[in-house]
């Protein structure tokens, strides 16, 4: 028999912890934010590209790629559009708006899966975003359109 009041907790508990990793990420908590995570936790860039790892192991390792992202902002937010749930999964759908350092604005827009564990720590996050988007405002690419 399926226990709807424990369903529910949970499913409270996995979407107020989203909203806590959006939320630590715009005051620029990444002390807090990696509290979030399971110590074997993993991290996908599906569509990450050459500039982005495609999967990351540990929460160490996420640390590492995390801990100096705020630094280059003055500011971040991540208003959440939509959020879907299902079992141990939430799916989040959400708006990047922020300002870089160098003064120039960096928007886009996200779908991040994420998948807890049974104490409510993020054991998986997937993060699709527009990698070309992310390249240009980032310098790591530059683009030509080709015309036909």
């Amino acid at each position: 028999m399926v226990d709807r009041a424990d369903e529910s907790r949970t499913a409270t508990r996995n979407i107020s912890a989203v909203r806590a990793f959006l939320r630590l990420l715009e005051v620029k908590n990444i002390g807090a934010w990696i509290e979030l995570w399971a110590d074997d936790a993993e991290q996908y860039y599906p569509f990450g590209t050459a500039m982005f790892p495609s999967h990351m192991v540990g929460k160490s390792v996420i640390y590492d790629r995390w801990k100096n992202l705020p630094g280059m902002f003055d500011s971040l937010r991540f208003p959440i559009r939509e959020t879907w749930i299902d079992g141990d999964t939430v799916i989040a759908r959400f708006d990047g708006i922020c300002q870089m350092k160098n003064g120039q604005a960096y928007r886009n827009a996200y779908v991040s899966i994420f998948k807890f564990d049974e104490a409510g720590k993020i054991r998986e996050y997937w993060e699709y975003f527009d990698p070309i988007l992310a390249g240009i405002d980032f310098g790591f690419a530059e683009v030509e359109y080709l015309t036909s």
